[in-house]
């Protein structure tokens, strides 16, 4: 890097415990020069859901110890890019201006446990996606 600040995309979903970590996590495996990702929930529970993790490991992503944390205005105010999974409405002042929704389907506490294993699998392909097309449009920007 050439000593530029990095710039935050956040990820926020109500617990920060499936959706949001999921696309963080991807992210900053494939993450551009200059770009990282966090995320936050509006009401962050107390421990990442062992489906997520399970989920990222399986395509080659480790997740390090975390745990879920709240979004914050200094969050927000952090970020170049908010991210949202249905949240918006309940994010601190600010996300909706650099904010967009990805209606990514999910649900809050454990549930994800008693998912379908495919219905799972296109949840984590269909964050992929739109990952890798947000970091290409990243890319696409600063060339620009």
């Amino acid at each position: 890097m050439n000593g530029a600040p990095t710039r935050l995309v956040l990820f926020v979903c109500v617990e920060n415990t499936f959706r949001s970590v999921i696309a963080e996590a991807i992210f900053n495996a494939h993450a551009p020069s200059g770009w990282h990702a966090e995320s936050a929930g509006v009401t962050p529970a107390d421990s990442v859901n062992p489906v997520a993790v399970e989920l990222l490991e399986e395509i080659g992503i480790k997740l390090a110890h975390r745990k879920p944390r709240g979004v914050t205005p200094a969050l927000i105010g952090e970020a170049s890019h908010v991210i949202t999974f249905g949240c918006i409405n309940r994010c601190p002042l600010g996300a909706r201006e650099k904010s967009e929704d990805w209606p990514i389907p999910g649900s809050t506490g454990r549930d994800n446990l008693l998912r379908p294993r495919e219905e799972l699998l296109a949840i984590r392909g269909e964050e992929e996606r739109r990952v890798l097309k947000l970091i290409h449009q990243l890319q696409r920007t600063r060339t620009e």
